[in-house]
C-alpha cells in the first residue's frame, strides 16, 4: 500500500515539470524564436534566476546528497576537501571572471574556439564536453533510480527509464527556458529535502545533545584519525583533487551557459554570490551533518561499513526508511526526484549544446531554415537525456565519474580555453591539446586501473590513484607546446 503514496509523489511532480515544459512549447511556439534562445533563455534571467539555476544544477542527488555525504561519512570533517572546498574556490573564480565571460561574442566554449579559431576545431571540444555531461547525467538518472526504486517496489531499469522519458520529454517542449523553470521549483524543493533529512539525521542522534558531543563520534573507515580531523587526508591526494577539479570546473559549461543567459553582468555575478551561499549550506553545512549523524548512528565495526549503507551510498533511503513517518517520506522522495531531475536537464541540454548547437547546426545552417533548426535542437535535447539513460546502465563508481570526468574538463577544456587569450595561440595548437588531452586521460585511466602506472609513477603519486590525470594533463600541455614549435619550424 505504501508504494502508491510514492508512486503518487512522484507522478504528481512528473506532471508539473511536464505543464512547465508545456507552456514553454505554447510559448516559443507563438513567438518567432531565434534558436540562440532556445539555448540562452533569450540572455535575460535575473540573477536570482541565474543563482537558483545554478544552484539547482549543483545541488543533485549523485553529487550534494549521496556523494558529499559519502565523504563526510567515510572521512569525517576531511571530506571537506574532496568536494565543498575546491567548488568554493571554484565559485570565487567565477566571481572573479564574469566580466570576461561576458565580454567573450560567442555563447558556447567550442563557438569561442571557432570564433578565435576556425570552426574545423570546434568539434574538438564539443566531443569532450559532450562526454562528460553525458556520464553526469547517468550518473545522476542511476543515483536516483538506486534509491527510488525500493521506494516505488519497481523495478530498477524501469525507474531509470520513466526518469529519463520524463525530463526528455520537458526539456524537448520547452528547451533552456523550461530547464531554468523547473531548476526554480526543484531548487525549493531539493532545499527543503536536504534540510529536513539533516533534522531527522540530528533529532535520531539526539537532538541539540549530538552537537554538544560530536567530538567523540566513532573514528570514520577511511582514516586513522577522529570524526573532527580536518588533516587526516593525504595532502597528495588533496592537491590532485585540487588539481583535477578546479580548472575543470573553471570551464564547466553548465555555468557558463547560466552567465551568459544573465542579462547583463551584475545580474552574472548576484547569481555567482547566490550559488556559492547555497554551496555553503546546501554541499557543505547539511551534507556534513547528515554524515556526521551517519557515523553516530550506524558506526562503522572494526573499520567495516555497515552492508545495508552500501559503503555509504544508501545513507539517505535508511534515514529515511529507519526514521521518517510515511508521509514525510513520500514528500521527500518527491524531493529526490526533484533533485535527480534538476540535474539530468542541465546535464542532457549541455551535451544537446555539444551535438546540436556546436556540432550539427554549424554543418547545415546555410542549408536549413531556422524552424528545422529549432527542431533540430528539440531533437537533440531530447536524445541527449536518452543516452544519459543508456550510460545509467552502466554506472557503479562515483568516485571514479567524479575524478574522470572533471579530470576530462582540466586536461582537454581547459587549456583550449586559455588559449582564446593568447594573441600567439594558433588553431593547430587547440586542437592538438584537446585531441591529445581527451585520449591519453582515458588511456593513462586504464593504465592506472590495470597497475600498469604504478611501476613508473612515485607511490605517493599512485597511492591517490589519480596519477592519470596529471599524466593527461601533462601530455595535453606538451602536445600544446610541440604543435606551436613545429608551427614556428
Amino acid at each position: 500500500m505504501e508504494k502508491y503514496f510514492y508512486w503518487f509523489g512522484f507522478l504528481a511532480y512528473s506532471a508539473l515539470v511536464m505543464f512547465i515544459g508545456w507552456r514553454g512549447f505554447r510559448r516559443t511556439a507563438a513567438v518567432q524564436e531565434e534558436n540562440i534562445d532556445y539555448w540562452a533563455a533569450g540572455r535575460s534571467l535575473s540573477g536570482a534566476a541565474a543563482g537558483l539555476s545554478i544552484s539547482a544544477s549543483f545541488m543533485s542527488v549523485s553529487w550534494s546528497i549521496v556523494y558529499a555525504v559519502q565523504l563526510f561519512y567515510w572521512y569525517g570533517l576531511a571530506g571537506l576537501w574532496l568536494v565543498p572546498l575546491p567548488w568554493l574556490l571554484t565559485m570565487v573564480g567565477f566571481y572573479v571572471l564574469v566580466p570576461v565571460f561576458r565580454r567573450l561574442p560567442s555563447f558556447s566554449q567550442p563557438e569561442m574556439i571557432a570564433h578565435r579559431f576556425s570552426n574545423r576545431a570546434r568539434a574538438f571540444l564539443a566531443v569532450p564536453l559532450a562526454f562528460v555531461f553525458l556520464v553526469w547525467g547517468g550518473a545522476e538518472i542511476y543515483a536516483a533510480a538506486h534509491i527510488l526504486a525500493p521506494l516505488l517496489e519497481a523495478p530498477f531499469v524501469l525507474i531509470l527509464l520513466l526518469i529519463a522519458l520524463v525530463v526528455a520529454a520537458y526539456s524537448w517542449l520547452g528547451g533552456f527556458s523550461a530547464v531554468v523553470a523547473t531548476d526554480k521549483v526543484q531548487f525549493l524543493l531539493v532545499a527543503v529535502f536536504i534540510a529536513i533529512i539533516a533534522g531527522i539525521a540530528v533529532v535520531a542522534s539526539g537532538g541539540s545533545s549530538f552537537f554538544s558531543s560530536v567530538a567523540s563520534i566513532q573514528r570514520p573507515a577511511y582514516v586513522d584519525a577522529g570524526a573532527m580531523s580536518l588533516w587526516s587526508l593525504s595532502p597528495v591526494l588533496i592537491a590532485m583533487t585540487f588539481f583535477a577539479y578546479v580548472p575543470g570546473w573553471l570551464v564547466e559549461t553548465d555555468v557558463w551557459l547560466r552567465l551568459q543567459a544573465a542579462k547583463d553582468v551584475p545580474a552574472a555575478r548576484t547569481g555567482v554570490l547566490i550559488a556559492a551561499l547555497n554551496s555553503l549550506i546546501f554541499l557543505t553545512a547539511l551534507p556534513l551533518v547528515i554524515g556526521l549523524a551517519a557515523l553516530y548512528l550506524y558506526p562503522p565495526v572494526a573499520g567495516i561499513i555497515p552492508e545495508r549503507l552500501q559503503d555509504g551510498a544508501a545513507i539517505i533511503a535508511v534515514l529515511m526508511q529507519d526514521h521518517a513517518p510515511l508521509w514525510l517520506s513520500v514528500g521527500l522522495s518527491t524531493g529526490l526526484a526533484a533533485a535527480a531531475m534538476s540535474t539530468i536537464d542541465t546535464c542532457s541540454n549541455v551535451v544537446a549544446l555539444s551535438l546540436s548547437y556546436d556540432i550539427i547546426e554549424p554543418a547545415l545552417q546555410e542549408k536549413r531554415s531556422p524552424e528545422v533548426m529549432q527542431k533540430i535542437a528539440r531533437a537533440a535535447s531530447a536524445l541527449a537525456v536518452m543516452m544519459a539513460f543508456v550510460y545509467a546502465l552502466f554506472t557503479e563508481s562515483l568516485w571514479d565519474i567524479f575524478y574522470l570526468s572533471s579530470g576530462i574538463l582540466t586536461t582537454t577544456v581547459f587549456i583550449p580555453m586559455l588559449a582564446i587569450f593568447s594573441k600567439t595561440a594558433t588553431e593547430t595548437q587547440v586542437k592538438a591539446a584537446a585531441a591529445t588531452g581527451f585520449f591519453s586521460t582515458f588511456v593513462f585511466y586504464f593504465l592506472e586501473k590495470g597497475g600498469q602506472l604504478a611501476v613508473v609513477q612515485p607511490q605517493w603519486l599512485a597511492g591517490t590513484g589519480l596519477g592519470y590525470i596529471l599524466w593527461g594533463g601533462a601530455a595535453a600541455l606538451c602536445a600544446y607546446v610541440l604543435a606551436g614549435v613545429v608551427r614556428s619550424r
